[in-house]
């Protein structure tokens, strides 16, 4: 938007600065309900120029993810980035993805034939169950015992009935989010917004490796992609030659390993091998382990 950084990243903020600062003015009686509303109205139509130049900046941003292949959700969020700061970027995106995969729960999902899905749900299932065990709870026990004033009681209702959609939609994001080896390509997935596909052909090894990543959770470093869920990734690929991957809000990367997370890291090897029968071995597999050997034979004894 400009090219002093900082200057950017400030207008930015701005917007959310005004609401906090009438938000605070607010509730410590500086000001009355009105005349905040009257200052947020005034201050932010003075923004009116730069809201105009970031919304222009996120429909630049949307029409580049959908010309790279990217889906309108994938677009979307890629385009958040371009008019946000980074952090409300980050929050809202996290906030969509997961309340846009609660349809997921009613929906059939079609089965793909001559593909092994890799599942890759985690902890995802158990957390989404322990949420909806105290938020589903809480929606009727919020309406039937809490006294007090009546606007308390919907104030808790709402928060109860919001924690119980997004562990419904935490659960879906991840459950019908999953790795797929068939067809002549491995495809890596994290959430609804990464689908990176690999030839199959170019692999050389693949092996379990677990491994702990405090990065973002899918990250290229040192030419190698990690896909990680909840910090781990527990399965290793190697390809010949750098595979180039295509990303929407980034720069394309060339990477000669990928790391990714699987609920069962022993059936996605075997499933990855079985797609890549040329594949040389790894290097556990090509230690050479001693045979049988020819048996002696036994000198007759003369009676």
């Amino acid at each position: 938007m400009l090219r002093n950084p900082r200057v950017a990243a400030f207008l930015r903020w701005l917007p959310f600065i005004i609401i906090a600062v009438n938000l605070t003015l607010l509730f410590t009686g500086v000001v009355t309900l009105a005349q905040a509303a009257v200052l947020i109205v005034v201050l932010e139509m003075c923004l009116f120029g730069v809201v105009v130049v970031e919304f222009a900046a996120m429909r630049i941003a949307f029409g580049r993810a959908r010309t790279r292949g990217a889906t309108r959700t994938q677009a979307l969020m890629a385009s958040l980035d371009a008019c946000l700061p980074p952090a409300v970027a980050f929050v809202i995106r996290q906030e969509l993805l997961v309340m846009l995969a609660i349809p997921r729960v009613f929906r059939r999902r079609p089965e793909a034939t001559g593909t092994t899905e890799l599942r890759s749900a985690g902890l995802a299932p158990p957390v989404s169950t322990g949420i909806l065990l105290v938020a589903v709870p809480g929606c009727v026990l919020s309406l039937a015992l809490v006294g007090g004033p009546g606007w308390l009681r919907w104030v808790l209702f709402g928060v109860s009935l919001y924690f119980a959609l997004y562990a419904l939609g935490f659960r879906a994001l991840y459950t019908t989010t999953t790795h797929s080896v068939g067809g002549g390509e491995l495809r890596v997935r994290h959430g609804a917004t990464v689908d990176l596909s690999f030839p199959t052909a170019g692999i050389t090894a693949v092996r379990e490796e677990e491994g702990l990543n405090r990065g973002k959770a899918v990250d290229v470093a040192d030419g190698a992609l990690t896909a990680s869920l909840f910090g781990r990734t527990n399965v290793v690929v190697e390809f010949v030659a750098p595979e180039r991957v295509g990303f929407f809000d980034r720069n394309e990367e060339q990477v000669t390993r990928v790391r990714f997370f699987t609920d069962e890291p022993a059936d996605a090897v075997d499933a990855i091998r079985a797609e890549a029968p040329s594949q040389a071995p790894s290097s556990e597999d090509s230690v050479p382990r001693p045979g049988p050997g020819p048996v002696a034979e036994t000198p007759a004894q003369n009676p």
